[in-house]
């Protein structure tokens, strides 16, 4: 039988690779993403000419008055350390009917690097600029 003292060692160690589970899920690449673009999206930069990629899309969006894009990741890099994530966003609008009308498409690149557990952006690249899709 186990002892109290490794019983309670053994709990220790359970709730700490727990602790570390759920924190490395909370803040992985793709959350550590997503929280940049809500944080930039109620920013209010009336700017068109701004540098940051997620606020021109942002301000696409508001002067097209388009609703809330659809964001996919897709990781095409990858290390311990490192990431490189392509984020897709594409707005869908749709007529009276039901039926799609158009369809707003871009894609921006976030390169991330990780201090210990916590993930970081280092850069953000702006592969295709959002706009209508013909």
């Amino acid at each position: 039988m186990l002892t109290r003292k490794a019983a309670m060692i053994i709990l220790a160690l359970v709730m700490a690779i727990i602790f570390v589970a759920i924190y490395t899920m909370a803040n992985s690449p793709s959350r550590v993403i997503q929280k940049y673009i809500s944080e930039q999206s109620t920013t209010v930069n009336p700017s068109a000419s701004s540098t940051n990629p997620v606020a021109q899309f942002n301000h696409y969006v508001t002067d097209h008055q388009l609703p809330t894009p659809t964001v996919t990741f897709n990781t095409i890099k990858k290390t311990f350390s490192s990431r490189e994530v392509l984020a897709s966003f594409a707005v869908f609008t749709y007529a009276d009917d039901g039926q799609l009308k158009n369809i707003h498409s871009g894609m921006l690149s976030f390169s991330l690097t990780r201090d210990l557990l916590r993930w970081k952006i280092d850069s953000v690249k702006m592969i295709t600029d959002i706009k209508l899709v013909q």
